[in-house]
This record gives C-alpha cells, sequence and structure tokens, in this order.
C-alpha cells in the first residue's frame, strides 16, 4: 500500500520551526498543520507565539485557531483531525508539512499510535479525578511508577494511568514504524543561542500584552481550570492577575519553564532516531532544510516548482 507524503518539521521551541515551515510550503505550493497543543485555541495568540498573517504571509494553516478555550483538546484528537487534512491535500497532489513542538502529538501521528485500546479501567479512573482530582491522579501514578515523571496535563496523567493499570506501555499503542513517507527535520541549535532567544521571546510576549490576554480570556468567562490555560505563560500570569506576584516575577518563571520545556521537548525528541537534525545556526540552515526534502523527492513530480 502507498503511503502518504507528509513533511514534518520539529525541535524546541524558539528554535525557528514556523519559519522554516513556511519556507518549505511557500516552495511546495502547500499547507501547515500545526502539531502544537495550544494553537488551536481561538484568543491564545500571544502565549503560544501563534503565527500572524504576516509571518504566514498566504501559507494556509490548520489546527490554529478551531476550537474555543473551554474544549478538549488531546493528541488523539490531532491524530484524528491531522490525517483528514494529510489525505485530502494528497489527493490535490500536494504534500502537507506538519510543523509543532508537541512531541507526543507529532510521534503518535507519525508512529499511528492506536488511541483507542479496549480499557477497562477507564470509569474507574475517570471517578478518581472526579472525587480527588489530579492530587489524586498523581499519587496513584507516583505508587505505581515512582522513578518516571509524571505529565502535568489531567488528560494525559489519566491516560497514562489508564495503560498502567492494564500492565501496558505507550508501545502498547503504537504500530512501531512511520505511516507516512517523508522526511522529519528537526531544528538544532547551541543552547546558549536557544535560551536568549527564548529569553527575548518571552520579554517580546510581555511587551505584546500577555497579562491583558489572560485577562480578557478570563473576562469571557473560561475558567482558570481550563486546559487551554495550563500552557507556559498562561498559568503562570494567572498569579499576577490575582496580585500574588508581580509581572516581572512572572517573567523570570515563564522564561525559566520555557527553558525547562525546551529541555524536555530534546528528550521527547531522542524517542524519534528518523529525525534529521539541521542546525539553526548556520546561514543557509533553510536551503540545507530543502535540500534534504528535495533529496527524499527527487524524480517526483509534486515536489518543488513541478
Amino acid at each position: 500500500m502507498t503511503k502518504e507524503k507528509l513533511i514534518t518539521v520539529v525541535g524546541p521551541t524558539a528554535a525557528g520551526k514556523t519559519k522554516l515551515a513556511i519556507y518549505l510550503a511557500k516552495k511546495l505550493h502547500s499547507v501547515i498543520i500545526s502539531g502544537d497543543a495550544f494553537q488551536v485555541y481561538r484568543g491564545l495568540d500571544i502565549g503560544t507565539a501563534k503565527v500572524t498573517v504576516e509571518e504566514a504571509d498566504g501559507v494556509p494553516h490548520y489546527l490554529i485557531n478551531c476550537l474555543e478555550p473551554t474544549e478538549p483538546y488531546s493528541a488523539a484528537v490531532f491524530q484524528e483531525k491531522a490525517k483528514k487534512y494529510i489525505s485530502e491535500e494528497n489527493k490535490k497532489g500536494l504534500i502537507p508539512i506538519v510543523a509543532g513542538g508537541t512531541g507526543l502529538y507529532i510521534q503518535g501521528l507519525l508512529e499511528g499510535y492506536d488511541y483507542a485500546p479496549k480499557l477497562k479501567k477507564k470509569k474507574e479512573i475517570r471517578q478518581l479525578y472526579e472525587t480527588e482530582g489530579t492530587i489524586g491522579l498523581r499519587k496513584a501514578l507516583k505508587e505505581m511508577i515512582p522513578e518516571e515523571e509524571i505529565p502535568a496535563d489531567p488528560h494525559r496523567m489519566m491516560r497514562l494511568l489508564e495503560l498502567k493499570k492494564e500492565g501496558l506501555t505507550i508501545s502498547s499503542i503504537k504500530s512501531n514504524e512511520q505511516i507516512y513517507d517523508g522526511p522529519v527535520i528537526g531544528i538544532t541549535m547551541d543552547r546558549t543561542s536557544l535560551y536568549d532567544r527564548i529569553n527575548k521571546r518571552v520579554h517580546v510576549m510581555i511587551e505584546q500584552g500577555l497579562k491583558t490576554e489572560v485577562e480578557r480570556i478570563l473576562a469571557s468567562g473560561v475558567p482558570e481550570t481550563a486546559q487551554a490555560l495550563k500552557g507556559i505563560g498562561y498559568k503562570e500570569m494567572i498569579p499576577v492577575i490575582h496580585g500574588i506576584c508581580s509581572l516581572e516575577e512572572a517573567e523570570m518563571l515563564i522564561a525559566k519553564n520555557t527553558r525547562h520545556f525546551a529541555k524536555r521537548q530534546l528528550t521527547w525528541y531522542k524517542r524519534m532516531p528518523y529525525i534529521h537534525w539541521i542546525s539553526g545556526d548556520t546561514k543557509t540552515w533553510l536551503e540545507e532544510a530543502e535540500s534534504y526534502v528535495n533529496s527524499w523527492y527527487r524524480g517526483e513530480e509534486t515536489w518543488m516548482g513541478k
């Protein structure tokens, strides 16, 4: 069976994923599918570093601004929607580009995770969450996997607990191979340079009015406990709004948490040995990425300018 074509761009936050994806999409006259867990939400613009109209430069983007902040979103929902868009674009003779930094979402899509195994403990774990919240979920997970890192998102915590109670692992829900035909490009960067970019990005977010953005979201009726407000930049800004900490303290905390997130992203990508890494520190990194994609599809009519 012929695999559908897909180009994937990954990397730590602030490394240049959006820039590379738009560069390739314009060469391909194609589209971009966001692989970000928070850019789907309307109104979450500054804190998610959501692509602007000017940056998009006419390139269509999917899975951006398509959900209300009160709606749930997960790796399974992303996979379902992304697969649909990929099929539609392939039928047009185009190669779409998935770009994002949410490792579980990207890996689950590329390797065809099965997010719906028959788990008998689902109802039991849902009741635990409803009665004891994330504290109860975390306690249960710590008892089962004391040495492993526990995810912060309650939906991921419940999913992990379901698997552990059934004696399953993440490998139980994956196909163990890439289900798409196409390169997976990772953007790497000197750690000092990356952290400097992160710090500057956070400072710009503050100057652009991140606090006002969060105030507006809360004023619209979105509860502080909403999944959309669990993202870095939003959860740290809520205490500022309540007068618990200063804007300057929040900026430092957001930058710190973002740097830690970048480290976790890179750790996750080590699970994906098929990533082809390109240094974003070089002057020709965009051209290098283009050349690699070109070599992958060389001779096919669907490639650049054909």
